[in-house]
């Protein structure tokens, strides 16, 4: 009797499978976006989508992963997780277009101290959610319970996007030619990026999530989703020749402008050419930052940069514009002149 009283079972250890069960039940029975290539998806050991080969006779696989960082932090104090899935799939979604892809699938690990159905449903379903945006299937992913990692109810979020391209149509940095022109195409505030900065703010008590700024509603601001950009991507790889394409994350910018170009070149960015939300000036006053530690550090307003030959620039604006993006002409590709590969000029 003593030694059935003491048992320890797995659920007495903080694992409870059938919550887990029940929670990807519940994603299973919405999952209803119809893709006949999807094979097998939620629910199985893995998952099975059958490729076009007539669509793609010379396939390249691309992969991207990515996670929503200390965003999440964010999402825990204002107890708001309705767009934390989509800024996961914009994050891999965002990298995985930049080579000219088309994203096929996506799949997500979620990872806590104990399955809350109604929290980790409503993450589940952002994710699920964004899928259906852009048309991909969530066709998989994996939810683990780990009592002692996090507290309370803290959680992590994983994504993996996989997509395909052509091989004669990769966007590669070859194509960038001196004279380029940079476009780029705004951002929706912060996206999943800066955000221990943001953090660090808040826990000085530098910034209030329940205070306005000038107008700006900070928690709105700071917890806002992610731009996808696949929408704009799809269309424009049709119509024009991009020379290049770079999601602005973490870095900036000044680390991700240069990732894009050939080594004998630098880029020339004008300051002026478009308005850095106020927002991003908020932060930079109270962290103290300078004009260049902010454009390292933030998107400053610009989500994607696409580098284009000058006679394209039209139809790029015209098909942004279209789309409902707000595109600016903000710099040029032009040959290295010192060791800089990018430069900030004000007009």
């Amino acid at each position: 009797m003593k030694k059935t009283l003491n048992k320890l079972t797995y659920q007495k250890s903080g694992v409870n499978i059938k919550n887990a069960d029940k929670l990807i039940g519940n994603i299973k029975k919405s999952n209803n976006l119809k893709n006949s290539k999807v094979l097998a998806g939620i629910g199985g050991f893995s998952s099975l989508f059958s490729l076009d080969i007539k669509k793609y006779p010379n396939p390249i696989i691309v992969c991207g992963t990515d996670g929503v960082g200390t965003k999440l932090k964010i999402a825990g104090l204002l107890n708001e997780h309705r767009y934390i899935g989509q800024d996961l799939l914009a994050m891999c979604v965002n990298d995985v277009i930049t080579c000219g892809a088309t994203p096929l699938f996506f799949l997500d690990y979620l990872a806590t101290s104990k399955v809350d159905i109604k929290l980790h449903t409503q993450v589940l379903r952002g994710i699920q959610n964004a899928c259906k945006s852009i048309n991909i299937p969530l066709i998989g992913g994996e939810t683990a319970e780990m009592p002692g990692m996090y507290k309370d109810k803290e959680y992590d979020l994983a994504g993996f996007c996989v997509g395909v391209v052509n091989k004669k149509d990769i966007i590669d940095k070859k194509r960038v030619k001196s004279d380029d022109v940079i476009v780029g195409i705004n951002s929706n505030g912060f996206h999943s990026n800066g955000f221990s900065l943001i953090n660090k703010l808040i826990q000085r008590k530098s910034i209030s999530l329940r205070k306005e700024y000038s107008g700006i509603n900070l928690a709105k601001a700071l917890i806002r989703p992610t731009k996808i950009y696949a929408d704009l991507l799809c269309v424009l790889k049709t119509r024009v020749n991009i020379h290049g394409a770079a999601h602005i994350t973490g870095g900036g910018l000044t680390e991700n402008l240069p990732r894009i170009i050939p080594d004998k070149f630098s880029i020339e960015i004008d300051l002026n050419s478009w308005k850095i939300p106020k927002v991003f000036r908020l932060i930079q006053d109270k962290a103290m930052l300078t004009d260049s530690d902010i454009l390292k550090t933030f998107n400053c307003g610009i989500g994607m940069s696409l580098i284009v030959n000058k006679k394209d620039v039209k139809d790029v604006v015209m098909i942004s514009k279209k789309l409902k993006y707000k595109p600016s002409i903000i710099g040029f590709v032009i040959n290295k002149k010192n060791n800089k590969t990018i430069s900030y000029e004000q007009s």
